[in-house]
């Protein structure tokens, strides 16, 4: 099968640019990030890392005067905040690593329809085959 011709892929190309990927992979620094997100009082704060979720919240003994209310949506509010800063840094420093010169991550929508297309195609030829094998058995074992 000319995998160029039939499916729009250079199978060379694409076997360079994942060496490359997994070579970059291997480079990404192994620190996970993390990051923290104060209340605007200072009275609570909450760390944050990407790989285990929250690290470390503080709360000063003036936070106690918040209704719980308030409190929880204070928590709530700071950990989404420091979560979405961790992504951003995490998202930040993929990107930069792998980001750019990578045509596997670059033409990722166009392999999955192409790859998409192939398995359409794969089926079809599968049901034939299927059909074959059984109108050989039928011959076989009348």
């Amino acid at each position: 099968m000319d995998f160029r011709q039939e499916l729009g892929l250079d199978p060379e190309r694409l076997a360079a640019d994942a060496d490359l990927l997994f070579r970059r992979m291997s480079a990404l620094p192994g620190s996970i990030a993390t990051a923290r997100a104060r209340s605007r009082e200072g009275w609570v704060s909450v760390e944050y890392s990407c790989a285990s979720g929250v690290q470390d919240l503080r709360l000063d003994p003036r936070a106690m005067r918040m209704s719980s209310t308030e409190l929880a949506e204070t928590i709530l509010t700071l950990i989404h905040e420091a979560r979405r800063q961790a992504e951003a840094e995490e998202r930040k420093a993929t990107e930069e690593l792998l980001g750019e010169g990578n045509g596997l991550l670059a033409d990722r929508e166009l392999v999955a329809g192409q790859l998409r297309h192939a398995t359409g195609a794969l089926q079809e030829n599968l049901e034939r085959a299927a059909a074959t094998i059984d109108r050989v058995r039928a011959l076989l074992h009348p």
